[in-house]
């Protein structure tokens, strides 16, 4: 039996104007890059199955042992895969690594390297490109309060993502 593409993840959003404000940024990347649409986010935990109705559930009662945290924008930056090609990097901080072993545990998420990051553009494009663009970029020194997070179904062999459902941490 074929494994399925499709899995879930859970995301951290953003206040509406700093969504906002990252939206446009990633819109005028990908004017010029020309990507797959894909809602703003942050990943935290990503890579497992279930029933949607159960994980929900199991989302609401893990809410209790979650807290509203800050991440910090690092930088912008850039690798030759397809979904990590060019991104903001967010610094690693206990708050963050905590929430994230939670909830990995909660949903046991394969162990896997975490880079914390919001993604711009998906695609293939050369790094002379993206550092050209990277130029035109207004700087990054900013807080940013997550208080919501996310259940998202991931198809990323059709490049396609939808948000399930959100709660407030």
């Amino acid at each position: 039996m074929k494994k399925s593409n499709v899995f879930y993840s859970i995301w951290a959003i953003f206040s509406y104007q700093q969504q906002k404000q990252l939206e446009n940024l990633k819109k005028k990347i990908n004017k010029e890059l020309k990507g797959p649409s894909f809602p703003i986010h942050m990943t935290i935990s990503a890579g497992f199955f279930g029933k949607e109705k159960e994980l929900i559930n199991k989302m609401k009662l893990i809410l209790n042992q979650l807290d509203q945290f800050y991440i910090e924008l690092d930088n912008y930056d850039y690798k030759n895969t397809f979904f990590q090609s060019f991104y903001i990097k967010i610094k690693k901080n206990n708050e963050l690594l905590s929430q994230k072993k939670i909830l990995d545990n909660d949903f046991q998420c394969p162990t896997k390297l975490f880079l914390p990051h919001i993604s711009l553009f998906y695609g293939n494009k050369s790094n002379i490109i993206k550092k050209e663009i990277i130029s035109n970029l207004n700087s990054l020194n900013k807080i940013i309060k997550i208080e919501n997070l996310c259940l998202a179904i991931n198809d990323e062999q059709n490049l396609k993502w939808k948000i399930i459902k959100k709660f407030q941490i």
